[in-house]
Parts: structure tokens; sequence; C-alpha cells
């Protein structure tokens, strides 16, 4: 950790931290209430009474320890070792209730504890056996060597530092930690005594503080003092209270501070990753040995320490630090990876995390009259079978029947299983935009998908927000029930179904770099091994969680969890699309999490075949209308390939492309009953090529005689304009160029060149209300926006740049044509009477070959209620930015609606390959959202990238 101030006054100041924390603790009754707990374990004045008057045995004993093998124990740690404070451990197993999937992970806490106590013992030992040199003045640090009363604490500390543990560890103490204001330790709640002790040791966990809440106790300082430590020294207990915070309570302490806890490296996880792998024959392991060679506390001078950290300003102090030869990195990165793997295979084993949730629920249960399971302080004076029992033989049914459960081993079943391995955009980004690197798709998923999950992580879905999720899947099912039930599916289960929900885990962090000594060079372990960024993405990929439920009710929970999930949004947020190199925008993205049936079944070990059955009928019963695409599509992936491969040619905005996986996004948000009838719409659709937009641009050019004139060819919008232009040029440039017409890149490049009296053609693919191309003309002649209809003003695809004067002049003395594929006579009357009032008197009309609107596609009166109502909103978004078409006022939503089957209702299913015609169905070609989700469309229309949705 970085210090900017004095380091000797920053540990100075944590013993006067420890002394204030046991002042308050001594006034609101905090130690009080907890010399009452340790009475109930047998820890009473009596007990510390009879201590003292008891001869004391001065002879230390050795042991057999199954990892370390002979562990010498110095009579006054044996005496720590056998008060029951800490025989209390031995009836909490140290893995909870892995003991349920690994039978041999029985050890206890106070197997640990022994086990870290001789680790230390052992390091210290090899230190205090070394022929330490002297250094020289200018040397950047020097050796430093514990006293015997600073090893006696550190190893009473690693003795200690597990004591205030509740029965099955850390699930009890999680349920507490969530529920921090209703849950209490002593007089005062759990979030109280955690404030409390925060602005003086940090955050700490709530088992870390009981441990120190133990130790600072005046009976705890009586036995300490007077029958534990030779020294008699009345500080050593707060000493010990720091260094079971990872702290130092004096400057000395600091590296055995790092060596109990607090460095990426210490005795707690030497002992416990090698235990723990044992006890569950997992062949993982510390080349300890290795570990210690050399390994040794230095006095780290002032200038070193700012090279050491990169601090901007010198320390003031030297510091002494916990520094590993470089021969230990190797072990360094073992004891990573084994932590990482018994993180997956131990520690968050579903049947040890599913038994965890059922207590979990148990304890929640209680209300704060049952003092008995509500207190912190009464819970820790039980072991892990006597609370089992204390909550079965309870006057609280709920609580009664789960904790049976687990004494039978009656657990859920796995209903569901979610993380990030099971989600993918539900927009097919790699489908549409085929041009983006696959850098930036990466960069899309992480930051779209990442954000909903990280909702659904073990440090948010805690407390009531886990209660109400799980409630929330209940209900769920018994709606689904009910209405399967209510057709005649009576198979299916009838009540309320037991629902836990396993969140994603976080595993922690490492608290600090471990410091290397490479030769005489000292450097942080992050500059020599990348193994923990590699663990952290593999442990982001590993990480599962879980649905479970009784075996009757798992169909039914994995359809509704899986609606659950889907309502588990993150908030719309900007973010950068690429849809090609070179080319970036900023749309707007939200995540709704869709879990995969596939891949979740076979997690889950779900028949298929049972589940294909339950979703035909949740279908048949209308279950998905409102979150159509949590219905898997049930066409052939045939179908998809045919109903694509005509629209394959198209390229839109963005290099925006048709692929049967696409086709498949776009009809999965419609509900099932209507989606055969919207693949055979996309099979319908009309898409003119390059063959055909080149021919009918042709053919309009051909009907102008230019009577001696010069003819000019141009865009009339500069993206899909331009297109044609370009498609065009290219095929029929030479032909043209015979008949007199010249081809110009932009509308500027024909003012050089014309005389009055001359023609100009502006081309596009299609023109259905006119409105675009009246537009141009407004900006052209640079008529401010104020005056613009707030129709036009929502158009898009426009040139802004005024022309010249001089040119505008010129350009209503020219004789002016619109050419295009589609068009409309309601078009050409609504820009012939537009361009009359801004002064062109020599418009020739409009020339297309096919008519849009003429004859609206025919689609059932259902189907074409939803694409309005979805055309309405979508257009509600693009206009307006909103996404509630209600939230409209009258006049804008009359608008809406007027073009929500394509504009002004032409209802056209029409393209060209570089655009989509205003006319054709709006659901088909404009994004938004619908129904509170986004709409991603089959199409894009140009100009309207920047109003997608991505999800």
């Amino acid at each position: 950790m970085l210090r900017d101030c004095s380091w000797k006054a920053q540990a100075l100041r944590m013993l006067q931290a420890i002394e204030e924390l046991q002042r308050r603790w001594r006034e609101n009754g905090i130690l009080q209430a907890t010399e009452n707990a340790l009475s109930e374990i047998g820890f009473d004045d009596v007990y510390v009474d009879d201590c003292l008057n008891r001869p004391q045995d001065h002879r230390a004993k050795v042991v057999k320890d199954g990892i370390w093998g002979m562990i010498e124990i110095d009579a006054a740690s044996l005496r720590l070792l056998d008060c029951p404070i800490v025989q209390r451990l031995r009836g909490i197993h140290q893995l909870g209730f892995s003991y349920l999937t690994y039978p041999s992970a029985e050890h206890s806490r106070f197997a640990h504890s022994l086990g870290m106590f001789g680790v230390v013992s052992r390091f210290l030992n090899e230190i205090r056996k070394r022929d330490i040199s002297g250094s020289s003045p200018g040397d950047p640090y020097s050796d430093w060597m514990p006293t015997v009363e600073q090893k006696a604490i550190a190893e009473h500390a690693a003795i200690l530092h597990d004591i205030g543990h509740m029965p099955f560890s850390h699930v009890t103490e999680q349920i507490l930690h969530a529920h921090a204001t209703e849950f209490f330790c002593g007089p005062i709640s759990v979030d109280d005594f955690l404030i409390d002790a925060e602005d003086l040791v940090g955050k700490s966990k709530l088992a870390e503080l009981i441990s120190i809440a133990i130790v600072l106790t005046a009976r705890f300082g009586r036995f300490y003092e007077n029958y534990i430590s030779p020294q008699k020294n009345s500080l050593n207990p707060l000493r010990i209270a720091a260094l079971i915070a990872g702290k130092a309570a004096e400057p000395e302490l600091n590296g055995l501070a790092n060596l109990i806890s607090g460095a990426s490296i210490d005795a707690d996880k030497i002992d416990y990753i090698n235990r723990d792998a044992a006890a569950c024959g997992i062949a993982v392991g510390v080349d300890v040995s290795r570990l210690f060679l050399r390994s040794r506390f230095l006095s780290v001078k002032p200038k070193e320490l700012q090279r050491l950290r990169s601090q901007p300003t010198t320390p003031s102090d030297e510091e002494v630090i916990f520094v590993v030869n470089t021969s230990g990195l190797d072990s360094i990165e073992e004891i990573g990876q084994a932590r990482s793997t018994l993180y997956h295979r131990v520690y968050l084993h579903q049947t040890t995390r599913n038994a965890e949730r059922v207590l979990g629920k148990a304890l929640q249960s209680y209300d704060v009259t049952s003092q008995d399971f509500t207190n912190a302080l009464n819970l820790w004076t039980s072991d892990d079978f006597g609370l089992l029992k204390a909550v079965a033989n309870s006057q609280n049914e709920g609580a009664s029947h789960l904790a049976k459960r687990l004494r039978g081993r009656q657990l859920p079943k796995r209903a569901n299983a979610f993380g990030r391995r099971f989600v993918s955009l539900n927009t097919p980004v790699k489908d549409i935009f085929p041009s983006m690197d696959d850098r930036s798709r990466r960069v899309l998923s992480k930051q779209i998908v990442g954000t909903s999950l990280e909702q659904l992580r073990s440090n948010t879905l805690v407390g009531k927000r886990q209660l109400d999720f799980e409630e929330k899947i209940a209900s769920e099912a018994v709606r689904l029930s009910e209405l399967l039930r209510s057709r005649g599916y009576n198979e299916y289960p009838e009540g309320r179904p037991l629902v836990s929900v396993l969140p994603m885990p976080n595993i922690e962090e490492n608290r600090e770099d471990c410091i290397v000594l490479d030769g005489d060079q000292l450097n942080l372990t992050s500059f020599s091994s990348v193994s923990d960024e590699q663990m952290e993405a593999a442990d982001i990929m590993k990480s599962t969680g879980y649905v479970l439920c009784d075996y009757p009710w798992r169909n039914l929970v994995f359809l509704a969890s899986r609606a659950a999930f889907y309502e588990v949004s993150s908030e719309e947020h900007d973010i950068t699309l690429e849809p090609y190199p070179g080319q970036s925008l900023t749309v707007k993205a939200t995540s709704r999490v869709i879990l995969s049936s596939d891949a979740v079944s076979q997690r889950i070990r779900m028949t298929r075949e049972d589940l294909r059955i339950t979703l035909k009928r949740a279908d048949e019963v209308g279950y998905f209308d409102s979150a159509p695409r949590l219905s898997p599509l049930s066409f052939p992936g045939s179908d998809l390939d045919q109903a694509a491969s005509h629209l394959s040619n198209f390229k839109g905005q963005g290099n925006w492309s048709v692929t049967p996986n696409s086709v498949g996004a776009f009809i999965s948000q419609f509900p099932p009953r209507f989606r055969k009838e919207v693949l055979g719409l996309i099979s319908s659709f009309s898409m003119f090529g390059r063959s055909e937009l080149a021919g009918s641009i042709s053919n309009g050019v051909g009907s102008i005689t230019l009577g001696g004139k010069r003819g000019f060819i141009t865009a009339l919008s500069p993206d899909s304009g331009n297109a044609v232009r370009t498609i065009v040029e290219h095929e029929l440039s030479a032909g043209l160029k015979e008949r007199g017409w010249e081809f110009k890149k932009g509308i500027r490049d024909i003012f050089g060149e014309a005389q009055p009296g001359d023609h100009i053609v502006l081309c596009d693919d299609n023109v259905t209300s006119g409105s675009q191309a009246i537009c141009q003309f407004l900006a052209w002649l640079g008529v401010p926006k104020e005056k613009w209809t707030e129709e036009q003003r929502l158009e898009r695809g426009i040139e802004s740049a005024k022309l010249d004067d001089r040119d505008i002049e010129l350009l209503r003395e020219l004789k002016l044509t619109i050419v295009v594929t589609s068009g409309s006579k309601a078009a050409e009357e609504n820009i012939r009477n537009a361009l009359t009032l801004l002064g062109f008197d020599f418009f020739l009309g409009i020339h297309f070959q096919r008519t849009i609107g003429d004859h609206p596609v025919d689609v059932s009166s259902n189907l074409r209620l939803f694409l309005e109502d979805v055309g309405a909103n979508v257009l509600a978004w693009c206009r307006h930015q909103s996404k509630d078409l209600s939230a409209l006022d009258d006049a804008e939503r009359e608008k809406c609606k007027n073009d929500s089957f394509g504009y002004h209702g032409a209802g056209a299913l029409m393209c060209s390959p570089l655009n989509v015609a205003v006319g054709t169905i709006t659901a088909f070609w404009a994004p938004g959202y619908y129904n509170g989700a986004p709409w991603v469309p089959l199409l894009l229309r140009r100009g309207y990238l920047n109003h997608l949705v991505l999800t």
C-alpha cells in the first residue's frame, strides 16, 4: 500500500486506534456482551482464576500434524491452544459444508490455527538461526530480526486469528453482513458494530472483529498477561488485536503483520491451501521450503521505499517489510494457482454453496425477537452441529424444516445456471456488422453483457435483494404452473416451490502485492508475474451462479428464472460502436440477460426433450408474449437460410448486413404465434439489385430530352444517393456520356460548368413521402432550422452545408428532375409544392419504376396491429428519444402512428442494396424500444445507425 505520511506515525496511530476501539466497545457494552458469550463456552472468571492459581507447566510439546509433520509448541502457546476459546474451534469445520461433497473434508478451524502457528513458528525460527551481517550506511536496506517477545506475539496472533468465526463460518457471517441493520452483535446492530471499527482499523469482516473484541476483553487481557505471556505486558493483547486485523500496532511489527495476514502470500494462505487440498484429495500444494529459503524481514530506507512503490514523495522513516527471495517466486505463483483451483473445486462447489444457502434462508426467516439466532455473539457460542440442532428444534417451522433437510442432505436440485459463458449479446453484432474487428466485438460484449451480470454477483445479490429475487422466481413458477394446469396439463406441481439462488461468486483479491528480493534488488511480484491477471480472466469465465429448487419444479423454475433474469437489465448508457475500422460513433446500449437453453441444460443435466415439451406448452398458453426473446425459435436452419438469401447483398449504413442469424434474432422479437408469418414476409421482401437500380436510373434519364443543353447527374442525398450515383456511374457512364450527360460527385461540382436552362438529375434509390428531399433543398438554400416543421427537423441523411448565393440563383434556373427506382405520386406532389414555394419554376417531376404503397403487403389483422404498435414506438425513439409512446403529446403520437406501418401506412417490403424505403413496414428498418426492451430491426435505413440500441 502506498503511504504518503510517516509510517512510524501511522503505526503508532494504529496502537492508539486499537486502544480507542477498546474504549468504545467498553462504553457501548460490546466487551461486556463478548465476556457473556465467553462465559457460555466456559471461558469465565472461574476458569481464568483456576488457570492463574494452578502451577504453570513450562514444558514444550511436539505434536504430529498431517500437513507439516512434527510441530514443536512452546509452553505458553500450548496453554493458549488449550483454552476454551481456541478449543471451541474443534467444532467449527474449516470448510463449512464441503464435507457434503468431500467426505474427508472434516478438518476443523482448530487444526488450521495450529497449522498456521506451525508455519509462523517455523519461519521465525529459521530467521533467528541465520547469521545476519551488518549493513553499510549507503545500503538501501538492512536485515531485521524479531525479538523473543515479538516472535511470541506473532505466533499467538496465528493461533487466535480465527477465534471469531461463527458456526459454518462464512455462510453465517455473510447473512449477518447482508442484514447488518436487522441482526445484532451484543447490544448494537451488526451495522453499527462494523461502522464503529471501520474508521479505526479499516474495513474488516465480522469474524475478524469478533476475534479482536475477544482479545480486547478485560477477562482475556487478565488471562493473557498473567497466564500466557512471560513478559506480562499489558500492551501485548493490543498488538495481537492489530495483527489479527493485518495491521502493525508498532513500527517494528509491520513485517510480522504481512506474515500473518495481508500480502499475496502469508501464513494463513500457506496453511489453508495445503490443508484444504489434502483433505479434499486435490493435487495442489506449495513448496514451503523453497518459499522460506532466504526469505526475510528487511528494514528498508525511505529512498528505496519511494523507488519500490513509485511514490511521488520520499517517506520520512524506514519500514520493516517481509520479503520473499526470488527463488520462492514460483511458489508464490503456485499459491495463486492453487488458491484459484480450490475456489472453483471446493470453496465454491455447487453442493457446498447449495447447503450454505439453505442454512442462510433458515437464518433469514427469524425475526429480531429470536435473539438466539439473530445476535452474532449468541450464534458464536454454538458450534456447527449445535447450531443445526438448535434451528431444527426451534419453533420456527420453516427454519426447522430447512435444518432437518440439511441434516439429511436433502438439498434442492439445479434448475438453472448463469454466468458469462451462458450469455451473449442479444444483438447479433458479428452478423449485422461483418466488418467489425474482433477486438471491437469483444469490447462491446464485455461492456454490454458484463454490466447486467455484475448485478448477479455475490457482493450485489445479497440479503433482501437475494430473498426478493428468489421469491420473484417462485411466484413466476407458480403462475406458469397455474397457466399450464388450466389447459389440462395436470402433471405440473401445485403449491409453491422452495427456490434458492446462488449468485455468481466474487473471488477475493489478494490484499497486497508481495515484495521479492532478486539479488540485491527489491521488486513487486507484479513486475515478475502475470499469473494474477491470467487467473482473474479465468475466474471471470468460470464464475457460475445457480438457481435451485425441488426436483418436480425444475422445468418450471428453469423458465421462471429465465424470465426473472431477463428483467435484470443494465442502465441505458452510451457506448462506442465501430462497425468497421476507421468509423466510430456513439450509440445507446442496455443489457438483458437471456440464458442459452442449450448451454444451461447441458450444464445442469436437464433432459432436453422434457424441457422442449414444457417450452412448447408455455408457447401455447402465451407465456412468452410479454418477452418473446425468451421463446427459442422452432424453425429449421434451412428456413432462415432461405429467408436471408435474397437479402444477402444488402449493405446498409455501417455495412449493415443480413444473415440467417440476424434473421433469427429479428424474428425472436415477435411473439411465437406471429413468427411463421413474419418469416414469410421476410422471404417476400422485394429487393432491387444493381442491374435494376442502374436500369431504372437509365430509363429515367433517357426520358429527358436535353435539346442541345448540357445534362448533369449527381446525388440527391449524401448517403444512399451518393452510393446510387457511384453504382450508376460505374454501370452507365460511357453510354450516358455519348448522350450528353456528365456525372458529378456533388451538386457543388456542377455550378462551375452549368448554365441557365441546363438539366440536372438528382438520383437516389427511393422517394416515399418526399420529406427528406424537401429538407435537402431547405438545407441547400440555408433556410434556418427553426423555420422547418418539427417533422422536417427529425429527418436524417441531409447534407447540411448551405450553397453559395450565386449557386442558389443558378440552381433555380436549372431544369430539375429527381430519378429513383421506387417512388410515389404523393411524394412528387409534395416536392413540387415545396419547390414552388422555394422559387423553383423548372421542376420536371420524379421518374420511378416501382410505385411504393400501391399494394400494401397482406398481413393478418393481429400481426398488423403488433407491427403498427412496434412501428409507432420505435419512431417515438428515433424522432423524440422517448422509450414510451404515451409520453408524447397528442400531435407527436399521432404522427408516429401515421407512419407506423411504413410512412403514410404504405405497408411496403422494399429495399435496394443500399437502403430501405421509408414506405417499408417501419418495424423492419427502424431501431428503438418496444415494451421497454430494445428493438433491433432486420434492415437499417441510412441515417438511423445513431438511434441503434445495442442489447
